[in-house]
């Protein structure tokens, strides 16, 4: 059981170095404003549990994007806001990205704002609309 302690406290310490991102990758969120109108700004604000990443403003065909480490206890949550409109009259609020029990590595979530809503894929699939905007 000691054996077990000292390995996982070792991939842990590991994992935040510099040289383990190469093994051990951070999962990423992307945020891309791809609005049909060159004015139309988007805003973004994630918070976890443990942070609230601030508020960002992503211009037309330009990306919102962190990196980020599971817990390994299992519960890394990020909850976001997405608004947009004169006076952000529309917004979403939900949760971009929800640890599974296990510990990911190099997850790719990429959320997209169009007219209609917002979009999720991965590097491997389609856009798919997940959520539609709500007036303020």
């Amino acid at each position: 059981m000691n054996n077990l302690f000292v390995l996982v406290f070792v991939i842990t310490l590991s994992v935040g170095s510099n040289n383990a991102s190469r093994v051990f990758p951070k999962n990423q969120l992307y945020f891309r404003n791809s609005f049909s109108r060159n004015d139309e700004v988007l805003t973004v604000q994630c918070k976890s549990d443990d942070d609230d990443l601030g508020i960002h403003s992503v211009q037309r065909s330009y990306v919102y994007t962190f990196k980020f480490g599971d817990s390994i206890f299992g519960e890394t949550k990020f909850v976001c806001t997405l608004k947009h409109g004169v006076n952000s009259q529309y917004s979403v609020t939900f949760t971009a990205y929800k640890q599974n029990h296990s510990i990911r590595f190099g997850a790719i979530k990429v959320w997209e704002a169009l007219d209609d809503g917002i979009y999720l894929t991965d590097e491997d699939h389609d856009l798919v609309k997940m959520y539609g905007w709500v007036k303020s």
